[in-house]
């Protein structure tokens, strides 16, 4: 679990750590990192990254809820769930650490972050869906999860170079024409 603290200090240490987290699953891959690597390449003690997450895995898991929950919101402000938007959002906070995207992308033993970026996604989706549609239960979660699916590996194929020399514009501009044409029955497809 992670913790939560408005205190500056607090939130520059955990700055530092994700920091450090981020650039070591670069340079040594993820399953490879000790809460030692962590400390000493943010230039802490073992004890203050405690004070802020009890395992390495917990850093992943509050940028994944820090994303999803910086998307909610911003949708949430607009009341409507608008497709170009929430391209938008992704493409921004991707672009935030791009590198390590990339990363993710290309690693196969990466499987449970990329399924947690497909799960973000899935959960942003089946909002829309719970308030628009008469779908039921098994529906909105297939819907979501084909949604989802289509768009995260958009994403993560791109960056793993797989579509060549097209451009995340180029790869989101097909997606989204596919997903409308294709998912006419959603809600945000008019």
């Amino acid at each position: 679990m992670y913790k939560v603290s408005s205190d500056r200090r607090f939130q520059k240490n955990k700055r530092e750590i994700r920091k450090a987290y981020i650039s070591l699953v670069q340079e040594k891959g993820y399953q490879n990192i000790t809460i030692s690597d962590i400390a000493q390449r943010a230039d802490i003690n073992r004890m203050t990254f405690y004070s802020h997450y009890d395992i390495v895995e917990d850093i992943f898991t509050e940028f994944i809820d820090e994303m999803e929950s910086r998307i909610i919101s911003e949708i949430s402000r607009h009341n409507i769930f608008d497709l170009d938007n929430f391209f938008e959002l992704l493409n921004n906070l991707m672009y935030q650490e791009i590198d390590f995207f990339r990363y993710i992308a290309k690693d196969v033993n990466c499987a449970n972050f990329k399924s947690a970026f497909v799960k973000t996604i899935e959960k942003i989706i089946i909002l829309d869906l719970n308030d628009k549609n008469d779908y039921s239960e098994t529906q909105k979660k297939i819907a979501s999860n084909l949604i989802a699916v289509s768009i995260a590996y958009a994403y993560l194929d791109w960056l793993s170079g797989d579509f060549g020399s097209a451009t995340l514009d180029e790869v989101i501009s097909i997606t989204k024409e596919l997903l409308k044409d294709n998912l006419s029955n959603i809600s945000f497809t008019n």
